[in-house]
């Protein structure tokens, strides 16, 4: 059984970006990782877009744009590209072991509406690692502590709360390494 870890923040507290340096730091120490992560697509500094980037590999496709006049599929300001949610779900279902597992964001599309990754929202706790990573917004916080009452749970916009954060899944994912090492 995994450890459910949540980060929670609103838009633009830096939960994507804290993400990626928490993989790219645990990576370099030698934990495996695997997920999604949705890093915002800029132009001229303004938010146009929402990419699917699968980790280790990087592969990245465009999972939302803002919405025109006559798009399907959207979702608040967002036209939603649902051939991505279900490569990305794909990648998220696959019952392969890695230290941390990680999804950025399950938002109100998921939670709500039943759509985009919700199909691995009972598997939460259960996927094959350690360590289990999620972001969300603080509008979904009473639903994840009311489904997984073992999550827990960091305000990215409290102080410190990264380096709380950070500490607590090393030492999770610590836990245990000596005595695998030296098993016979």
């Amino acid at each position: 059984m995994s450890q459910l870890i949540g980060i929670y923040g609103s838009s633009g507290c830096g939960k994507t970006r804290f993400v990626e340096e928490l993989v790219r730091r645990l990576s370099e120490e030698g934990f495996s990782c695997k997920g999604v992560f949705s890093p915002a697509i800029f132009e001229a500094d303004v938010k146009i877009g929402i990419a699917a980037q699968l980790i280790p590999s990087g592969e990245r496709r465009q999972l939302a744009r803002l919405a025109q006049a006559g798009d399907g599929q959207v979702f608040g300001k967002w036209h939603m590209f649902p051939e991505t949610m279900t490569w990305a779900l794909e990648y998220l279902q696959k019952d392969v072991y890695s230290d941390l597992w990680v999804i950025d964001e399950i938002g109100p599309y998921e939670v709500e509406k039943g759509l985009g990754w919700a199909a691995i929202l009972p598997r939460l706790g259960n996927l094959p690692s350690k360590v289990t990573l999620i972001t969300y917004r603080p509008s979904l916080m009473t639903y994840f502590s009311s489904h997984y009452p073992s999550i827990l749970a960091f305000d990215l916009e409290q102080a410190g709360a990264a380096e709380k954060a950070t500490w607590k899944i090393e030492e999770l994912l610590s836990a245990g390494e000596i005595s695998q090492k030296f098993a016979f």
